[in-house]
């Protein structure tokens, strides 16, 4: 409830457009956060095995806006691409509550 489902309505174009109107942005380290960079949108980031420490944290998004937790295994991998060396990929033990406590924060709503 409350969602819309975007996929397969619309060209690459058509999602830039439609980024480009939001206040911020939910994405993981992924090409969609580098899409709401190029449409000048705030991206609220999730990062598990990676780090934008790396150098992968998209072009003028802000390092507060990314959520992380401080674990010494992390990074485990650069591209993500290694399985967890604790097999419970705890990197992801992200409360619900912390990103939207971000995503208000971001957009000003507190």
């Amino acid at each position: 409830p409350g969602t819309i489902s975007f996929i397969g309505k619309a060209k690459f174009d058509g999602e830039l457009k439609l980024i480009s109107h939001l206040d911020a942005m939910v994405s993981m380290d992924s090409a969609n956060m580098h899409m709401a960079s190029l449409a000048g949108t705030p991206a609220i980031s999730i990062w598990g095995a990676t780090s934008p420490l790396a150098g992968f944290l998209g072009w003028n998004q802000r390092e507060e806006d990314c959520i992380q937790l401080p674990l010494e295994c992390r990074p485990c991998s650069i591209f993500g691409n290694k399985p967890c060396m604790h097999g419970d990929y705890r990197c992801m033990n992200i409360p619900p509550e912390t990103v939207a406590d971000r995503i208000i924060k971001r957009i000003g709503l507190q």
